[in-house]
């Protein structure tokens, strides 16, 4: 479990513990937005595209956050 959470050094809180609250306050933060979008856009654009819409901004939300793993060293290797 520590292989999976030690590339995710914004998701990970002083204790090296899964910061939770901070995934619960950018889930909050980001359905509040959504929430005002569809408000605001209410009978401008298609339902579906508006659900998709928020769904890429999400996802690029979360993955922003995502350090990406570091690559394994080379080895090398002896022919015989």
């Amino acid at each position: 479990m520590n292989t999976v959470h030690s590339h995710l050094s914004h998701d990970v809180d002083a204790t090296g513990r899964f910061d939770w609250a901070g995934q619960i306050k950018l889930a909050i933060v980001l359905s509040v937005i959504a929430a005002i979008t569809a408000i605001v856009l209410e009978g401008r654009i298609a339902e579906p595209v508006l659900i998709v819409g928020v769904i890429v901004v999400a996802s690029f939300a979360g993955w922003a956050r995502v350090q990406p793993a570091a690559q394994p060293a080379r080895v090398l290797v002896r022919r015989r």
